[in-house]
């Protein structure tokens, strides 16, 4: 179970054989022109739209004197049409809150608050005076394809906002010719090296460190949050320490998210016929848990339960949630209709064999919401409902194929079956074997011992001692009297 070069799990790890479920649920507002003007949204959810997701991890290095691996990731994306909700091709028209306008919104208003009016100017040029703060696009372009951001306009606000896209949000954008940048959720993922370095332990000198992460570009901890939380705890979530029981409390780390997750078990499960212990994880309550209060600048700026605030860490004013606000407080979903938290459709789970920890199933889903900022200093935001709304929700899954749950059968589970009825049969030998042992060696003692209780009993009968005699019923006989004649 280590990650040594030469292992099964090592190749896997570095790239995964199959490819994972990635699954992309839009929220369409079907009342964007009443939101504009404070209107409760009304959504309806519309998915999935389905990726084939291969993992890779590329430009990996041993480290022997540490017994540890660096390496970045590569995730590439390919779209099944086949595979997504009915009737869905992903030209469908989506409208929904735009992402670039009020994400840009949201960090103006955190660092350069005096520079709102001249956002709401820079908007005008570069989306020609758009009537409200939606976007109204194809799902496809969207997610990966992109939106193009006319940033050839000479006006000073627009150049403005473009000089400081290109500076401060080369990692987000797609920078093409003429000034045309182009803006997209995923796009920038797809088939691309992310830039980070991963140093994760190899596991060699003790196996219940395999897949640790210790350090992210070479800095043992982050710098972005208090205390704890700015420490790397738990594996990169791709591997995770064997011999798992059900008191244990997982941990992994995700860098996307820029915090660690502890799942804990649930119940005891099966998959193709291998057991296995559920561990289910959730987004937690940040004010009123000590352990996620570190994330905030203070208990009293904590977002509220169930929500995770990720503008620390991925400097868009983002929040996640559960799919449909699930185990939030109820006043977030109270500000949205159309929402149907269901357990079953999205919470996180996990599903591990607890001998190797091998995780056989997995269902990952996290949704990104964003807030309708409420500002006179912007015409588009004046009259906005001031609430945190869904933009979309993904589910990230694994589950094994025959192939492997069959390699683990073969490779595991059958020798741990022969293994354990060869044990017993050993005993066995080994029992009998022992009193063979003894046997011989007290043969002599044994003989004697039988050969003397036998001349005991000899001794107390003896034949010539028995005398024959005649016995009669009526008594001792005797010569008939003679008669004389």
């Amino acid at each position: 179970m280590t990650l040594s070069p030469k292992t099964d799990v090592r190749q896997m790890w570095q790239k995964i054989p199959f490819p994972l479920d990635f699954k992309i649920y839009l929220f369409n507002y079907t009342n964007a022109e009443e939101v504009q003007k404070g209107a409760i949204p009304i959504v309806k959810e519309v998915g999935p739209y389905y990726f084939e997701e291969w993992k890779e991890k590329v430009e990996v290095e041993d480290h022997d004197d540490s017994d540890t691996i660096t390496y970045k990731k590569l995730d590439t994306f390919y779209f099944k049409k086949e595979l997504c909700g009915p009737g869905l091709t992903g030209e469908e028209l989506i409208v929904l809150p735009h992402p670039f306008m009020m994400g840009t919104i949201g960090v103006v208003i955190r660092d350069k608050p005096a520079m709102l009016n001249m956002i709401g100017k820079a908007f005008n040029g570069i989306f020609d005076n758009p009537p409200d703060i939606f976007i109204r696009a194809k799902a496809l372009d969207i997610l990966f394809r992109g939106i193009v951001i006319n940033c050839a306009r000479t006006e000073f606000a627009p150049k403005a906002l473009c000089t400081a896209l290109k500076k401060e949000a080369a990692n987000r954008l797609i920078f093409g010719p003429n000034n045309q940048y182009v803006f997209s959720l995923f796009g920038m993922r797809n088939g691309t090296t992310d830039s980070h370095v991963v140093t994760v332990m190899r596991g060699m000198n003790n196996v219940m460190d395999v897949g640790k992460v210790i350090a992210i570009d070479g800095k043992p901890k982050m710098e972005i949050f208090r205390d704890k939380c700015n420490e790397y705890e738990g594996t990169d979530g791709t591997v995770f320490p064997p011999f798992l029981t059900q008191s244990d409390r997982l941990e992994s780390f995700s860098g996307d998210l820029c915090r660690s997750f502890k799942p804990w078990f649930q119940k005891e499960s099966s998959y193709t016929g291998l057991k296995t212990n559920r561990y289910i994880a959730n987004i937690g309550d940040y004010a009123n848990d000590p352990d996620l209060q570190c994330y905030c600048d203070s208990p009293d700026t904590c977002p509220a339960k169930g929500m995770m605030d990720l503008v620390k860490c991925m400097g868009a004013p983002l929040y996640v949630s559960l799919p449909h606000f699930l185990d939030c407080d109820p006043k977030i979903g109270e500000a949205v209709k159309g929402l149907n938290p269901d357990v079953n459709e999205h919470e996180i789970l996990i599903d591990f064999e607890p001998i190797t920890g091998t995780p056989l199933v997995a269902r990952q889903r996290v949704q990104f919401n964003i807030k309708l900022v409420k500002t006179e200093k912007i015409d588009l935001c004046k009259d906005l409902p001031d609430t945190i709304v869904p933009l979309f929700w993904i589910e990230e899954g694994l589950a094994l194929n025959k192939t492997f749950t069959n390699m683990l059968k073969h490779q595991l589970f059958i020798p741990k079956r022969v293994v354990g009825v060869l044990r017993w049969l050993l005993v066995s030998f080994g029992l009998l074997t022992a009193m063979a042992c003894i046997l011989f060696h007290y043969k002599d003692n044994i003989m004697h011992f039988a050969v003397s209780n036998g001349s005991d009993s000899a001794a107390k009968i003896r034949p010539e001692e028995t005398e024959q005699r005649e016995i009669s019923v009526i008594g001792e006989a005797r010569e008939p009297p003679k008669v004389e004649m």
